[in-house]
């Protein structure tokens, strides 16, 4: 009857092996620090392509609209474009999600729902957009000075860290208390408008005020 708290106590005062035991429990917490790591840098990765692709629709929107419209119209519809093309690419978990506009975020997802087979809910989808609308920043070199010059458009993606102590080796605080890398991409087109009033190049020119 008495047989199992000796065996029980005997377990617990028992020492051998004790010194493989103790080089697995020093090494499991760099381990796991490492696939963390892994996950993290993954996720940035991804970011980083996001911030290319919609660096790139910035722009094309750019050499499309600066000669169809003002550029005060013009920028709006850049930044436009670069945060939608971004969404898919922005975090949903992140703190950075604000208010974006109830509308666009509405019109992102009926447009984004009418396109998939199972669509994921609608509070994930506003999430990502809004963390795109409040950690993107989005600049241009200006309104083009010819109707051949050339236009860059930069983004910039305060990429988030899940894991707090992955964000304390390589990132940056933020105000929020989190902790972000700045990810930038700049992609320079050249405009594709018509050189004067007449010229139409196969196509209709219009101007929108």
């Amino acid at each position: 009857m008495n047989s199992q708290p000796r065996i029980l106590k005997r377990l617990a005062l028992d020492e051998d092996g004790g010194a493989y035991t103790l080089s697995y429990v020093m090494v499991v917490p760099f381990v796991m620090l490492f696939m963390c790591l892994i996950v993290e840098t993954t996720l940035m990765l991804s970011a980083k392509l996001g911030t290319v692709y919609s660096a790139y629709a910035g722009a094309r929107v750019a050499t499309v609209w600066s000669s169809a419209t003002t550029w005060d119209n013009t920028e709006d519809r850049i930044e436009r474009a670069v945060i939608k093309s971004f969404v898919p690419f922005a975090s949903g978990s992140s703190s950075r999600q604000g208010d974006a506009g109830d509308v666009e975020m509405d019109n992102y997802y009926e447009s984004y729902a009418a396109y998939v087979d199972e669509p994921v809910s609608q509070a994930y989808v506003r999430k990502k957009y809004g963390n795109a609308a409040n950690s993107l920043t989005i600049t241009t070199d200006g309104p083009p000075s010819s109707w051949d010059s050339d236009i860059t458009v930069t983004v910039k993606y305060e990429c988030p860290f899940r894991i707090p102590g992955i964000g304390r080796l390589l990132g940056e605080q933020g105000s929020d208390g989190g902790y972000y890398f700045p990810l930038t991409s700049k992609v320079t087109l050249q405009i594709e408008g018509p050189q004067n009033n007449t010229q139409k190049l196969g196509i209709g020119y219009f101007s929108i005020d």
